[in-house]
């Protein structure tokens, strides 16, 4: 059980923008809370790990972390330049984060830029990607995804289906450092009915992509055709596993994965 968030900080939260969720009424969120791990489970010892809660306000983002180690709640700053812009703040999809060496990533939505905290330095920062997606006319946060690579470096899945031939393509980049330009290291043509069923990257994990897909559309009156399919997709095997369905009415589904084990979500 965490400590509530303390009044002085809690008073910076004004009028957080209501998100819509995936069914529009009961699912929408004006904030989210999510577990980020510090460590790894050695020794019997507990890991540390610490809570992120954030908010998109009127003209800035606000954000407090909760530390295992320091049994605190400290306020997260934002980028300046970040914290100004009205539009911005708006674009950022809570709930739909990516996550790879110690850092979670949002997509700024109609644009061509990552919010990024890292949460080995309990910092934000904008980072602008549009080298890497310029030539595409819209890239909203369901179309790109990471992975971590064994040799420390990021993996960046970009998913292109905004494309005169209706085809969805995947674009697999890879860098090092921020500061280090992209190298394409490979490009996916997925099946061509995937151009008009992709709905989008769930999250990666071990090498494997985890989408959602829109059942076949033959009948539109059976309501199993409304459903959403997930799929595992394998990088380096190309084989496709499907992971389960749920209906068109029901919530998104978020990945939760790569915690050490005392810190998974409990299973029967």
């Amino acid at each position: 059980m965490l400590p509530p968030i303390p009044d002085d900080l809690a008073a910076s939260v004004e009028n957080p923008y209501l998100q819509r969720g995936g069914d529009g009424g009961l699912q929408s969120r004006s904030s989210e809370i999510f577990l980020a791990s510090c460590g790894t489970d050695s020794g019997g010892e507990e890991p540390s790990f610490a809570v992120i809660w954030m908010a998109c306000c009127r003209g800035k983002l606000v954000a407090f972390f909760f530390s295992s180690e320091s049994q605190q709640w400290r306020a997260l700053s934002p980028p300046e330049h970040y914290a100004l812009s009205m539009r911005r703040v708006m674009g950022v999809r809570l709930g739909q984060r990516n996550h790879a060496h110690g850092c979670f990533y949002w997509m700024i939505t109609l644009t061509h830029r990552w919010l990024v905290l890292d949460t080995r330095r309990m910092e934000f920062f904008v980072a602008d990607i549009s080298p890497v997606l310029s030539g595409r006319a819209m890239m909203f946060s369901n179309q790109i995804s990471t992975m971590d690579s064994m040799d420390g470096s990021t993996t960046v899945v970009v998913a292109d289906v905004f494309r005169p031939d209706k085809r969805c393509v995947l674009y697999l980049y890879k860098f090092m450092y921020f500061s280090d330009p992209w190298q394409l290291q490979s490009k996916i043509n997925l099946p061509e009915e995937w151009g008009y069923r992709f709905r989008g990257i769930v999250g990666a994990y071990e090498g494997s992509l985890f989408m959602k897909l829109d059942h076949p559309k033959q009948n539109l009156r059976d309501p199993v055709q409304q459903n959403i399919t997930y799929f595992v997709f394998d990088i380096k095997t190309m084989q496709l596993g499907r992971f389960c369905e749920i209906s068109s009415g029901s919530s998104e589904a978020y990945l939760y994965t790569g915690f050490p084990p005392s810190q998974t979500l409990p299973c029967v």
